[in-house]
């Protein structure tokens, strides 16, 4: 696996005076010797967040991901972790997205930023580097992002990924799961497109159990809907993960 460059950024930091700063931050690959800042952001995100839109995961599962489980990048102020995207290298084969094994598969784990420093686009901006790094080795991502999360959502929709299902997860909280594939990538056939609500449930798992996937949210009369369509793989691209 390639090795992750140090890259220097220049972000708007929001003050207690309501005002914005620009303040000299890097983004690197984050390592056990950062393990005391990458807890303390993760707590306190965790603390506040509604397990209906975000489920932080343990201490434990934390540490495997930077001890080698898994990377972890970081955006750093000085040595204050400011945000942090994780992924998982080796999800559990018959694991809690209840998929079938995959080879050269990863899990996008979560994105947490620090309220100063929202608005910089960071989910993006992390995803991308992410997955620069994640390239050679894998042929697919896998995330998932809860219904009610809607600007992950968007987030992780723009980035590429479509919707394959939707399952109760982390102690019964509703989610999509998702998948990118990286190296073949199937079109989806928008000619006669579907929609649904997406807090119909029932309706977007029917498009799914059809052969759909979701891949594009959309304003309606009735609230924000989820598109559907059917993928349409290239020639010769069916089984392309390598043996």
């Amino acid at each position: 696996m390639r090795d992750f460059e140090e890259f220097r950024l220049c972000l708007r930091k929001k003050e207690k005076s309501k005002r914005f700063t620009k303040t000299p931050c890097v983004m690197r690959r984050l390592s056990m010797a950062d393990k005391d800042e990458a807890l303390a952001l993760h707590r306190a995100m965790a603390a506040g967040a509604r397990p209906e839109v975000f489920v932080p995961g343990s201490d434990e599962n934390f540490l495997r991901i930077l001890d080698g489980d898994g990377a972890a990048l970081g955006v750093l102020e000085g040595r204050k972790i400011v945000c942090m995207r994780t992924a998982l290298f080796r999800p559990p084969n018959d694991g809690p997205l209840g998929l079938p094994q995959v080879e050269r598969a990863a899990f996008i784990d979560y994105c947490i930023v620090h309220r100063d420093y929202q608005g910089n686009n960071l989910q993006f901006l992390t995803y991308y580097h992410l997955e620069n790094f994640l390239w050679e080795e894998f042929d697919h991502l896998y995330t998932t992002v809860s219904p009610r999360n809607v600007f992950s959502l968007r987030n992780v929709i723009g980035c590429g990924f479509y919707a394959l299902q939707m399952q109760e997860l982390y102690g019964g909280h509703m989610r999509y799961v998702l998948r990118k594939d990286l190296k073949h990538c199937p079109s989806i056939r928008m000619k006669r497109p579907s929609g649904a609500p997406i807090r119909d449930y029932p309706a977007q798992q029917r498009l799914m159990d059809a052969g759909k996937v979701g891949y594009r949210l959309v304003r309606h009369i009735s609230g924000l809907w989820m598109l559907f369509g059917r993928l349409a793989h290239r020639a010769g691209s069916r089984n392309h993960a390598r043996k």
